[in-house]
């Protein structure tokens, strides 16, 4: 029996591009200025200390630019995946107008690392400001260019409860093996 696919990756915002990503886009703040580069990697091993789990959907070499909300916890705070805070966001995430992508962030199998939101168009783009996911922890709104990031189908709903500690919510299936 062969292993099942693997249904997330690795996405850091890092200094630089890495020689050994599989998708990468320089990344700008509000202000225009460099942010860095967004990097993303299929493999098991954590590629950066900085690199947190996505749903593996949100990796694409060929995806256009976006803009993205990127909510990250402050060092050294650590927020179980479970608590109501969290389980709210992704409500809210479920009843609003759909993004072109929205996943969590995971370092392990319980804990609530941030969110990412992609934004792509004028109306998606204005919404950001209202991302759930940045009432728990401040969001950066960042111009992502093209090369790294796709797009998710809407999250299954009305269920809100993860399908494996060890995949970013949407995750839409069991893995098995």
């Amino acid at each position: 029996m062969s292993a099942a696919p693997r249904t997330w990756c690795w996405l850091a915002l890092v200094p630089e591009a890495p020689d050994d990503a599989d998708a990468a886009a320089p990344v700008h703040d509000a202000g225009g200025g460099s942010a860095g580069v967004l990097a993303l990697w299929r493999r098991q091993g954590r590629p950066a200390r900085e690199a947190r789990r996505v749903d593996v959907r949100l990796l694409d070499p060929t995806g256009p630019p976006a803009t993205v909300s990127l909510v990250r916890p402050p060092a050294g705070v650590s927020l179980l995946f479970d608590d109501l805070a969290v389980q709210e966001a992704r409500r809210r995430v479920l009843a609003g107008p759909r993004f072109d992508a929205v996943t969590t962030l995971l370092s392990d199998a319980s804990h609530f690392e941030g969110a990412i939101t992609v934004a792509r168009g004028a109306a998606q783009v204005a919404r950001l400001r209202d991302d759930p996911f940045a009432r728990i922890f401040a969001a950066r709104v960042l111009t992502v260019g093209a090369g790294a990031l796709g797009t998710l189908p809407a999250p299954a709903g009305p269920t809100i409860e993860r399908y494996g500690s060890a995949n970013p919510w949407p995750s839409d299936r069991f893995t098995y093996g």
